[in-house]
């Protein structure tokens, strides 16, 4: 946002923890009512549109179109916008690639069944996955077809890989997946081996693929840009439902594993996960957090780990902690913030709570709260780097 600083060298100096001057920002949805833009609709999330979403994710044009326009509505705004396309289809990679069935909804992203069930023994027999079995083979295919379609000149974003515990868990069932923990640790504990074998194997051959067209790749699903070589991002949310004594048995081994091959990670979860502040403080090379600041309480997150790595932060999905509007989103994180090192703040509602209240955002006080910053931080030559 700044005059002369490009997106990508303010987001590399974010990632360092060297953005004592501001927060980094991006502007998506904001609401069907915006002053001073247009409403920009989430390529991977609208249902609003001329295809479903079905539709859209089943065609890789329609997808690269719908991808292509929301980069361009975004490119309109100020914010750190290092545009990227996005091979994506949510949650099912990783399942279907073990054989968990695929289902497709017209206006939401697909699902899987539960493929072992209250069966944990089925474990012993599935197969080592290939990396491009089930849609695993469609992400790469989507990626070549973006590659191709723009000539190698935009960057690819990994596909959604999710995370251990999550794949785990949609291959189980959740509910099965949760008693397995305790009835059947063996079986869970060989499942984790195999999905994290299969990510890091899926990342590695889809940045080769990148990597081979000329293009840059970007090692998370999510935002903000991540430079290669830094890290890879994964979804954590099953984690939310654990104790951190079964976080430390069942997720930071495998967290730790994928950090070591990657050189980093940066991991998302939904819901509250406060109750897991000693344990992810065990994993390896942690870059940063992404977070919904009504479902991890903003505050909480904000004191344990502000300055220490980079906290990504939206709306969310939480009732009982509400905002009045995007402002108030805004200004109360940037209020909360110990400083602005490493704080980035994903200005959109797409996949948060909207009520009928939602008022008008005015962009310009958007931008103003977050030229103004909070006046209790430091100036940048007094702060200090994290560690």
């Amino acid at each position: 946002m700044g005059p002369g600083v490009s997106a990508r060298d303010f987001l590399t100096r974010l990632w360092a923890l060297e953005n004592d001057d501001r927060p980094g920002c991006l502007v998506g949805y904001v609401g069907p009512r915006v002053k001073g833009g247009a409403p920009i609709r989430s390529a991977l999330f609208s249902t609003e549109g001329k295809d479903t979403v079905k539709a859209r994710l089943l065609d890789p044009i329609k997808f690269l179109e719908a991808q292509l326009e929301e980069i361009e509505g975004q490119s309109k705004l100020r914010g750190d916008l290092v545009p990227a396309l996005c091979p994506t289809l949510g949650v099912i990679a990783i399942p279907s690639a073990f054989g968990s069935e695929v289902v497709w909804w017209e206006n939401d992203f697909p699902a899987v069944r539960p493929l072992i069930g209250d069966r944990p023994d089925k474990v012993r027999d599935l197969a080592r996955p290939r990396v491009t079995d089930g849609e695993l083979g469609r992400i790469l295919d989507y990626t070549r077809v973006f590659l191709e379609r723009t000539g190698g000149k935009m960057p690819i974003r990994l596909g959604d890989i999710q995370g251990p515990l999550d794949n785990a868990a949609l291959i189980f069932g959740h509910t099965a997946f949760l008693e397995a923990l305790i009835t059947a640790p063996q079986e869970v504990h060989r499942l984790l081996d195999m999905v994290t074998d299969l990510m890091i194997e899926f990342a590695a051959a889809q940045r080769g693929l990148v990597r081979a067209a000329g293009a840059e790749f970007v090692p998370s699903s999510f935002q903000p840009w991540l430079p290669d070589g830094q890290g890879l991002s994964v979804a954590n949310d099953v984690a939310v439902m654990l104790s951190p004594a079964l976080h430390d048995e069942f997720g930071v081994p495998y967290l730790n594993r994928l950090s070591e091959a990657f050189g980093g990670l940066y991991v998302h979860s939904c819901g509250d996960w406060t109750h897991l502040f000693s344990s992810l403080e065990k994993v390896r090379g942690l870059k940063g957090l992404e977070f919904g600041a009504s479902e991890a309480p903003y505050a909480k997150v904000l004191a344990r780990f502000g300055g220490r790595m980079v906290l990504a932060c939206r709306i969310g999905l939480n009732r009982d902690i509400c905002f009045s509007g995007m402002a108030d989103f805004v200004r109360k994180v940037i209020g909360a913030a110990p400083a602005p090192r490493g704080l980035f703040l994903h200005i959109d509602i797409t996949n948060g709570l909207l009520g009928e209240d939602w008022p008008e955002t005015d962009l310009d006080e958007i931008y103003a709260l977050l030229d103004a910053g909070n006046p209790d931080w430091p100036g940048p030559a007094a702060q200090k780097k994290g560690p």
